[in-house]
């Protein structure tokens, strides 16, 4: 040991380096009595021993934090109707319903219109897919852009689609 805490174990009775026990608030010097190997060859014994206590308490830990098996998960998938499909209808039925709420003033109806000529012209030139972006996503977790003339862009598919519904900021190095 150069200069290394060593600390005795109770499962093999050799003198290790701290840094092979496991740490732990309640002890004494802040570690376990066991070094890691005897610690594993331990638990690895116990699990063995009693492989019907290590369901129960996988199931009594699952009960707990509300986690449902996969049977459970499919069966109440099933009874609600929603599937992959029918969510992101779901989804799409919302966002319409937001875009068509929010009023537009005739700047936002010409700048909406003139972004998707745009579009199309530099698809025209470039022979490459372009889209209309909003700047700030329409749903995200921590901002909710606008469908208006201040909010839209337009950028290469290629972009657009690696960017996702993310904010510019990474891309702008903000």
């Amino acid at each position: 040991m150069t200069g290394e805490q060593a600390k005795i174990c109770k499962g093999c009775g050799e003198s290790k380096a701290l840094s092979l026990f496991h740490k732990h608030k309640q002890m004494a010097d802040g570690h376990l009595n066991f070094c890691k190997s005897c610690f594993y060859a331990k638990s690895k014994a116990r699990r063995l021993a009693n492989p019907e206590q290590r369901k129960e308490e996988y199931k009594r830990l699952s009960e707990r934090l509300g986690r449902m098996t996969r049977q459970e998960y499919n069966e109440k998938r099933i009874k609600n109707g929603k599937g992959r499909k029918v969510s992101s209808n779901l989804y799409a039925q919302k966002r319409r319903a937001r875009l068509e709420s929010s009023p537009m003033s005739e700047l936002d109806v010409f700048v909406v219109e003139e972004a998707y000529r745009l579009r199309e012209f530099r698809k025209l030139l470039t022979k490459f897919d372009w889209h209309v972006d909003h700047i700030v996503p329409l749903n995200h977790k921590k901002a909710c852009g606008l469908h208006n003339a201040h909010n839209l862009q337009v950028v290469p598919a290629v972009w657009n689609l690696t960017k996702s519904h993310s904010n510019m900021d990474k891309y702008l190095g903000v």
